[in-house]
C-alpha cells in the first residue's frame, strides 16, 4: 500500500488534541482539520500550525491517506463510511457507531472499498493487556471463574450542559456506551464476548436522557461469570478496576496497571497515567500512540490491524444488549 502518511482530523473537540499528538508521535503527517464550527477549526488549527478545510468535501478530496474522526459519537458511522468511500483509511474514536446495524454497514463498506476503519481502543495496546492476555491464552489462570469490572466515575453537570453528551441521538448511551466502553472492551478482549447479558440501567443524578448508572451480569462462552458496574454519578470517583479470578491465579488491574497478582508472576508496574474517572481530559497519549503505530503499519501493508471493526462491533453489541435487557427485564443475547 502507499507510504503516504498524510492525515487529517474531523472535529476539534475534547479528544482531538490527543489524536493529533498521538498521530504525530506515531509518524503521521497531520496537515489539516475540518469542523462544522469554522471558528473552532480556525482556533484549533492556528494554534497548531494546521490548515483549515472549508468543507468536509474539501478534506475528503485532499491527498491524505488517513482521516481521524473526533466528532460526536452519533456521527461516527456515517463519517467512517464517507472516508472509506473516498479511498482513505478511517480512524474513529470510540464508539465506532451507536448500534450493531451501523457497525455492520461500516464493515460492509470496508469490504467494498478495500479500506479499513480503525476504531480506537487504546487499552488493547497496553503492556498490561498484552501480558494478561498471553497468560490467559497459555492457561496460567486455570479454569476461569469470574470477571469483575467496576467503573465508578464522575462527570460534573457542566460536562453535559448544552452538549450532545447525554443525548440518545448523539451519545447513544451514557455510563456504558461513552465512559465505560473501554473497560468493557478490555474485559471482553480478555475473557471473550458474553453469550448472555442481564442488566439494569438508571439515571440517578444527572439531568440527561441516557443512563448515568448501570449494572450487568454476564455469561461468557466457557461458562465464566462476569459482573459490571458503571456510573458517572459517583462524586468520590475511583479508578477503573478489573479483577480476573481463575482456579490457579487471579489478577487485579486498575486503569492500565496491575495492582496485585496471586498464583502468577506478572509485572506490577505503574501505568501510563490514566485518571480520567473524574477528569475526562486527564489521559496520556502513550497508548493511543501504540495503536496509531499499528494503524499506520497496517495502512502500509506492513502488519495486520490488531484491533478491528469486528472487535468494536462486538463490544457495542454487548453494551446495547445491556440496554435491551434493562428495557425488557429479561436476559439478552448480544448480536455478535
Amino acid at each position: 500500500m502507499s507510504e503516504n502518511k498524510k492525515a487529517a482530523l474531523i472535529g476539534c473537540g475534547m479528544i482531538a488534541d490527543t489524536h493529533l499528538t498521538a498521530l504525530q508521535n506515531a509518524g503521521a503527517d497531520v496537515i489539516g482539520v475540518y469542523d462544522r464550527n469554522p471558528g473552532a477549526a480556525a482556533a484549533f488549527a492556528g494554534a497548531r500550525g494546521l490548515k483549515v478545510y472549508d468543507s468536509l468535501e474539501d478534506l475528503l478530496a485532499d491527498e491524505t491517506a488517513l482521516v481521524s474522526v473526533c466528532t460526536p459519537s452519533g456521527t461516527h458511522g456515517e463519517l467512517a463510511e464517507a472516508i472509506m468511500e473516498k479511498g482513505k483509511y478511517a480512524i474513529v474514536e470510540k464508539p465506532m457507531a451507536l448500534t450493531v446495524p451501523e457497525c455492520r454497514r461500516i464493515m460492509e463498506t470496508e469490504q467494498r472499498t478495500g479500506r479499513f476503519c480503525a476504531p480506537i481502543s487504546q487499552l488493547r495496546f497496553s503492556r498490561v493487556y498484552r501480558e494478561v492476555k498471553a497468560a490467559l491464552d497459555e492457561g496460567q489462570f486455570g479454569r476461569m471463574i469470574v470477571g469483575l469490572l467496576s467503573m465508578k466515575y464522575y462527570r460534573a453537570p457542566s460536562y453535559y450542559a448544552g452538549s450532545w453528551r447525554g443525548t440518545v441521538k448523539m451519545d447513544g448511551g451514557g455510563a456504558l456506551m461513552n465512559q465505560g466502553i473501554h473497560g468493557i472492551d478490555m474485559m471482553c478482549g480478555l475473557l471473550g464476548y458474553p453469550v448472555s447479558v442481564s442488566g439494569k440501567t438508571a439515571t440517578l443524578l444527572h439531568d440527561i436522557e441516557v443512563e448515568d448508572t448501570a449494572v450487568a451480569s454476564l455469561v461468557f462462552p466457557d461458562g465464566t461469570l462476569g459482573v459490571i458496574d458503571g456510573s458517572t454519578a459517583i462524586t468520590h470517583a475511583k479508578a477503573r478496576r478489573l479483577e480476573l479470578c481463575g482456579a490457579k491465579a487471579s489478577v487485579t488491574i486498575e486503569e492500565d496497571a496491575i495492582r496485585s497478582a496471586e498464583g502468577i508472576t506478572l509485572s506490577c508496574e505503574e501505568g501510563s497515567g490514566y485518571n480520567s474517572y473524574s477528569d475526562p481530559t486527564a489521559i496520556s497519549t502513550l497508548l493511543h500512540e501504540n495503536q496509531f503505530r499499528n494503524i499506520l503499519a497496517a495502512a502500509a501493508d506492513e502488519e495486520a490491524l490488531y484491533y478491528t471493526s469486528r472487535d468494536a462491533m462486538r463490544t457495542v453489541a454487548v453494551i446495547t444488549a445491556v440496554y435491551e435487557s434493562s428495557k425488557t427485564g429479561t436476559a439478552a443475547v448480544p448480536l455478535l
